[in-house]
């Protein structure tokens, strides 16, 4: 017997609403995903004032961290909110594999 015969007989169905907790599991992620939403936004409010008080000033320093600030921020907040769609298309992706 090769491991090729083996791999039709193994089958593995999570259903993650058989979990106990499910539904508050949920409910915390949800909750988590809002406030990581608030806090980029926050970030971002922060970085771009110090993007702009730095150039006004002339601060180059300022001016680099404000931006940085600014594109790590951006980038936290579209991970934040496509997290959802991504693990649901690899999900999806996942499950038409044979």
């Amino acid at each position: 017997m090769h491991a090729n015969d083996l791999i039709p007989l193994v089958g593995v169905n999570p259903d993650p609403g058989k979990l106990p907790g499910g539904p508050q599991i949920q409910t915390l992620l949800d909750g988590l995903g809002g406030w990581a939403l608030l806090a980029s936004l926050a970030g971002l409010l922060i970085s771009s004032m110090a993007w702009a008080l730095g150039s006004f000033g002339g601060n180059y320093h300022a001016v680099s961290r404000g931006k940085t600030g600014v594109l790590v921020c951006a980038a936290c907040a579209l991970i934040a909110g496509a997290a959802a769609p991504i693990i649901n298309f690899f999900a999806t992706l996942g499950s038409q594999v044979q």
